[in-house]
Parts: structure tokens; C-alpha cells; sequence
């Protein structure tokens, strides 16, 4: 028989999902502590899981099923609200963040205005809380630019903004002072790969650091073009390249997408990701001088309004019409998430004729 207790054993980069995942279903042993080990986390559960059990849980197979000691854990803070109940007054406690950022072993935290002052406090309270993190940066100022960058300040922890991000099994190499990265698309990015087909062409006009090129090429044998005008942005895509083990090709290209593309694609490609939700319009022109006739067109954009879904179709069917083409069909349009009060990312799958 062997002992100790039941556990995963999970890249660091995965810890904090994985805690959350079991802590949803009721399977996390609350009364041990969570131990790391050579770069993995060792998460305590409440009974032995069966491999495919875990996997549904998780969504990823990146883990395996091992037994360890565990100290016991006894009492402390578990919210921000009991770290900091005696620093903030009890107005100041109501505006601490109650939601995060996971990347890779860093947590970004969104701090109002109103508790700046006390920003590194924060920080380091977060840290009591949660310790398997690494580093604690504070969002500062909204992305701009045309490498869609934002400034971040560390708060608590190592002074880095670097990481590697892990979804569905697909390692990101991310530097969040250098180039774009949202954890949010996470869905997004898997539900996008599913659809392609074997033996496509893929047009990614907006990669950023290539998460939706990279979940394509782990998954089937497409070629993916993966355009960013960021260098930064393409630099850490070739070094995620490096990481995975890709059915597919990813071809990391610097440039701008509206003249790259309008210059090599006509007509030969199958399909087009166009996550820039504040610019995309932009470039659609040059998108359908590249699609071919039924290629599929996955377009973002901020809309907001009573019903952002039909308002979106309207915008790329009006845009698309103007470059001389039509949206045969939209197989889909939702709303990917929340972006301000009545206004949400939205996406549209459309095929162009």
C-alpha cells in the first residue's frame, strides 16, 4: 500500500488552475499544504482521481498521480480582506481586488485608483495568500500603441515581467512589458484551433506573441502564418516555437499586416484570425484580397448597444461588401467578454464569398 496522500504533481505554470479546478468540484484537500518541487507544484486531493477523471477536471493531461507527505496547514489569512483588515479602513477594504490574472507564475492585479498608496502593500499581502506565485504586478494605464503594450509595476516578488504561460498543454512564451498577451482568450484560443482542418492555410494578422498559432499547429498539420509589426511579439513566438512539439508550421513574420498582406496572398488562403478588437476594421480590405472565395474570417471587435450581436454582423458585412466581397453566412457571433459597462468583445465567424 502506498503512502502518504493522494496528489498531482503539475507544472508551476498550471498550479493555480489546477487548485482552482479542484477546488471547484470539491476535490482539494484544504487542510494540507501545497508543496513545489523542481519547478512543479504537488497538490494534495481528497481521494485518489482516476487519470481520465483529472483530465476531464483540467482540461490538459500535463500532471501525474503520485502520493507525498503534507505539512497541515493551520488557520491563516485566505482573502486580502484578513491580510490587510487592520491597515485600510473598512471603505478601503470594499475596493480591494477580488479577481486576478493568472500568467504563467505571475498574477496581475487591477488596484483602483483610489488604493494606489497603498499598491506594494497589496502586492505583498497577495503574496501571504497566494505563495506559490512568483511575481505580483499591478496593471497600469490601459494598452496602446501600435504594439498594443501596457506598463506594469511590480508590486511583490522577483523583478521580472516574464513568464512561460501554459494552455491546454501549449507552453506561451510571455513578456507582458514587451508585447500583448490576455489570459482571457484562453476559450478562445482552443475553440479556434478545433475548427481547423488539416492542410490549411492560416492567416493569424495580429498574433501578438501566437497563442492562436501556436494551439493550431500543436493540434493539426496547418501552416500558420503569424504576423505581428512588434519584433518583441515575434522574438518570444520563435522561442515558444522552440518549446512545443508542433504538428503543424508556424511562420513568424514581422511587418505590418495590412501592406504584408495586400503584397503575397491572393486568394489562397483559408482562413483569417482578426483578434485586434480596436483596429481590425481596419484591415479587413486586405483580408479579403487574401481569403478565398468560402474562406472563413474570424473577426473582433468592441460593440456594445442592446444587441451587440447583430450590430457586429452588420459592421463586417458592411465592411467586407466595401473591399468587394460578401459574408455568405455566420456560422457563429457571441460575445467573448465583458471589455466596460454595456460593451463586450465580440467575435463573428463569417464565410466569404
Amino acid at each position: 500500500m502506498k503512502s502518504g496522500n493522494p496528489s498531482l504533481r503539475v507544472p508551476i505554470a498550471l498550479g493555480e488552475q489546477t487548485r482552482k479546478a479542484l477546488l471547484d468540484v470539491g476535490l482539494l484537500n484544504k487542510s494540507l499544504q501545497i508543496r513545489s518541487e523542481n519547478k512543479h507544484l504537488l497538490i494534495p486531493t481528497t481521494r485518489l482521481l482516476s487519470h481520465d477523471e483529472i483530465a476531464q477536471i483540467l482540461g490538459h493531461e500535463d500532471f501525474e498521480i503520485s502520493y507525498h507527505d503534507f505539512e497541515e496547514i493551520y488557520g491563516g489569512p485566505t482573502s486580502l480582506a484578513e491580510v490587510l483588515e487592520d491597515k485600510l479602513s473598512s471603505e478601503e477594504i470594499e475596493l480591494l481586488p477580488r479577481a486576478y490574472d493568472l500568467i504563467g507564475d505571475i498574477a496581475v492585479l487591477e488596484i483602483p485608483e483610489e488604493l494606489s498608496q497603498y499598491s506594494i502593500m497589496i502586492g505583498e499581502g497577495f503574496r501571504i495568500i497566494h505563495k506559490n506565485f512568483a511575481v505580483v504586478l499591478s496593471k497600469k494605464g490601459a494598452i496602446s500603441g501600435t504594439k498594443r503594450v501596457r506598463e506594469y509595476d511590480i508590486l511583490a516578488g522577483e523583478n521580472r515581467t516574464d513568464t512561460i504561460h501554459t494552455e491546454y498543454g501549449c507552453k506561451i512564451a510571455v513578456d507582458l512589458a514587451k508585447a500583448y498577451f490576455s489570459p482571457r482568450l484562453l476559450e478562445e484560443h482552443n475553440r479556434i484551433a478545433e475548427q481547423v482542418s488539416h492542410g490549411e492555410c492560416v492567416l493569424d494578422m495580429f498574433t501578438g506573441v501566437g497563442p492562436f498559432a501556436l494551439h493550431i499547429a500543436k493540434r493539426v498539420d496547418a501552416k500558420v502564418i503569424a504576423i505581428d509589426i512588434n519584433p518583441e511579439a515575434i522574438h518570444l513566438l520563435e522561442k515558444s516555437i522552440r518549446m512545443n512539439k508542433l504538428t503543424g508550421e508556424v511562420h513568424p513574420v514581422v511587418a505590418d499586416s495590412k501592406e504584408y498582406v495586400k503584397n503575397n496572398f491572393e486568394k489562397d488562403i483559408d482562413r483569417v484570425i482578426m483578434n485586434h478588437p480596436s483596429g481590425a476594421g481596419d484591415f479587413v480590405e486586405s483580408t479579403c484580397h487574401a481569403l478565398r472565395d468560402g474562406g472563413i474570417l474570424h473577426y473582433y471587435d468592441f460593440m456594445g448597444g442592446e444587441d451587440p450581436e447583430s450590430s457586429m454582423i452588420s459592421r463586417l458585412s458592411s465592411l467586407v461588401e466595401a473591399a468587394g466581397r460578401k459574408v455568405e453566412s455566420v456560422p457563429l457571433v457571441r460575445r467573448v467578454r465583458d471589455s466596460a459597462p454595456f460593451e463586450y468583445q465580440m467575435v463573428v465567424d463569417a464565410i466569404i464569398q
